[in-house]
């Protein structure tokens, strides 16, 4: 049995998302991430965060997923970083069918959010989601996603309801390192740097 433990009117909509293209491995920042300490509430035993939180070259596969509880449409992940990022965009690929969460609320930089704090903490970005054969990247806020050390996400519900489990294929983060560390920057950026890993996109939404 996993963990159940225990509103910012600020919505990112679907005409802000950005197109899949605009975005590289150069971007990605799964390098940076500290899975082994990555947690989760109300996941399913047959599932993990892993299932979900992968390379940016296995974004589009759907054997395995992250699935909250039969019965249960919320989940809520807690993922740290081993340094400080800056995030441009959050890019998710969701279940295809009710199972799809409708909504994500993002908190930064606290290590306390679970569902009861959920309720009541106002986020630092809440949006609405839509489904999509594949990733959609969905743009942060980036004046306030400028060093962030660990990042939760929250979803309430799912296409479905409440009563119905969420099923989320993918979760990347897209942005850059905010100081240059040995060893992590070689995991993350390509060997050969490209014109499109170096647009700038520095515009606050």
């Amino acid at each position: 049995m996993c963990d159940h433990s225990g509103c910012s009117h600020d919505h990112t909509h679907g005409h802000d998302i950005s197109h899949v293209e605009e975005y590289s491995s150069g971007d990605s920042l799964f390098g940076f991430i500290d899975t082994e300490k990555m947690r989760g509430l109300n996941i399913c035993s047959t599932s993990n965060i892993s299932n979900a939180v992968k390379p940016w070259e296995r974004r589009r596969e759907i054997d395995r997923y992250l699935k909250s509880n039969d019965d249960d449409a919320e989940l809520l992940v807690f993922i740290p970083f081993v340094q400080a990022v800056k995030i441009r965009a959050i890019s998710l690929l969701l279940g295809q069918d009710d199972s799809a969460p409708k909504s994500m609320k993002v908190w930064i930089n606290r290590e306390d959010i679970d569902f009861e704090i959920a309720q009541t903490a106002v986020p630092i970005q809440t949006i609405e989601l839509a489904t999509s054969e594949i990733e959609i990247n969905y743009p942060t806020k980036i004046s306030k996603m400028q060093c962030v050390s660990n990042i939760t996400l929250y979803f309430p519900e799912n296409i479905g309801g409440h009563d119905l489990s969420s099923v989320v294929r993918f979760i990347g983060f897209l942005g850059e390192s905010t100081s240059y560390r040995h060893g992590v920057v070689l995991a993350v950026y390509e060997s050969k740097p490209m014109p499109s890993d170096h647009k700038q996109k520095d515009e606050d939404f």
